[in-house]
């Protein structure tokens, strides 16, 4: 395999200050979010815009999910715009969502309900969660209680573990007792756990039926953990929420295949010094973007 690897990052805190900056040098940029907006209005009652009004970073879960997905839209977009099309995609998280997305697969307001509809739907167990990152194997992490799961494989040695609030922050003291870094993830909720429902009857009557058409390009489903056209229907993207992100696997299978270098689409830099212990690098585009300004 040969070519371009967008990345999707999974979700962060989001800043407004650089989507509104990118939207006043970025037409293309803008005329997605604009878009992304008005769907959001008639999907979720809510406006990016009335958001950037106020002071802080978006970290709720119903509300970061979908403007996650929108931002990474709209950079995607972009780069199409600058005749940058990928050859393959990988996301995690909310960015398999947006990989989705890339692949054609799935279109804008499916894309964004999925994510809108999402956030809404885990909200109510996600919240009682916190996921953090450890300096340890996953099965290390497994091995530490059964009352935590594994959120995502980052790295050989670097793993989110996922529970319970109570039981991130006992297994976490743990660790740091034992020496082992810790990192809670800076967002107040936590998902990737099988404590969210096997099945969500709301969610997927929410969804519906998709209309998923044939992907432009080759894509890693983190969530599965192989090669995928990304024909999932409701409860396939339901399972997404709850299975660990796989994202050592994944960019293992492009290292296999001669790809060592990805553009990581998101709000900011996160892969930069993870995929180095992958062999592989990233280019995120909003560096790149701040760079040429």
């Amino acid at each position: 395999m040969t070519g371009t690897v967008i990345a999707f990052s999974g979700c962060t805190p989001i800043r407004r200050e650089p989507m509104r900056s990118l939207m006043q040098r970025e037409a293309r940029f803008a005329e997605m979010i604009e878009r992304c907006d008005a769907i959001l209005m008639e999907e979720a009652g809510w406006s990016m815009r009335q958001l950037w009004e106020r002071d802080g970073d978006v970290t709720d879960l119903p509300r970061n999910f979908p403007l996650m997905v929108a931002f990474q839209i709209g950079l995607f977009e972009l780069l199409v715009h600058h005749g940058i099309r990928p050859d393959a995609v990988i996301g995690m998280s909310c960015g398999e969502v947006s990989a989705a997305y890339a692949t054609g697969a799935i279109g804008l307001r499916d894309a964004l309900r999925i994510a809108v509809h999402g956030g809404k739907s885990m909200e109510p167990v996600a919240t009682q969660c916190r996921m953090t990152l450890v300096w340890l194997p996953a099965a290390a992490c497994r091995a530490i209680t059964d009352r935590i799961s594994i959120a995502a494989i980052m790295a050989p040695e670097l793993t989110v573990i996922s529970g319970l609030k109570e039981d991130v922050m006992s297994a976490s003291h743990r660790l740091v007792q034992g020496r082992v870094p810790v990192h809670p993830l800076p967002l107040p909720w936590g998902v990737h756990t099988p404590l969210l429902p096997l099945r969500h009857p709301r969610f997927e009557a929410s969804i519906g039926k998709l209309a998923t058409g044939p992907a432009r390009c080759r894509a890693f489903s983190t969530s599965g953990g192989d090669w995928t056209s990304f024909d999932f229907n409701a409860a396939r993207w339901w399972h997404m929420f709850r299975a660990p992100v796989l994202f050592a696997p994944g960019i293992r299978a492009f290292v296999e295949r001669g790809i060592t270098t990805f553009i990581e689409a998101g709000p900011s830099p996160t892969l930069d010094s993870l995929l180095p212990r992958l062999g592989a690098s990233a280019v995120s585009v909003t560096d790149a973007l701040a760079v040429g300004s």
